[in-house]
């Protein structure tokens, strides 16, 4: 089961949940509502440099630092 990101509508709290992709929003943990909407997420991109995991929120300015396709590895790349 994947984590998803939500977003209350009624207090405005973020948090994750780990649920199915075909259940319904669960309810906010700060306020009980049930008024929650799933949002996208972030997602984990390798640290080349120290081989550790980490939350990337700007994926493409990450992408452009590294290359198009992080290094290389698309194949369009001679050398």
């Amino acid at each position: 089961m994947p984590i998803y990101d939500y977003t209350c509508e009624a207090c405005e709290e973020q948090f994750d949940e780990l649920v199915r992709f075909d259940a319904p929003s669960p309810p906010c943990p700060a306020c009980d509502s049930e008024a929650t909407q799933r949002m996208l997420s972030t997602f984990l991109t390798p640290n080349l440099v120290g081989g550790q995991r980490r939350f990337v929120t700007d994926i493409a300015t990450k992408m452009q630092e590294l290359g198009c396709c992080g290094g290389g590895g698309c194949g369009t790349h001679a050398g």
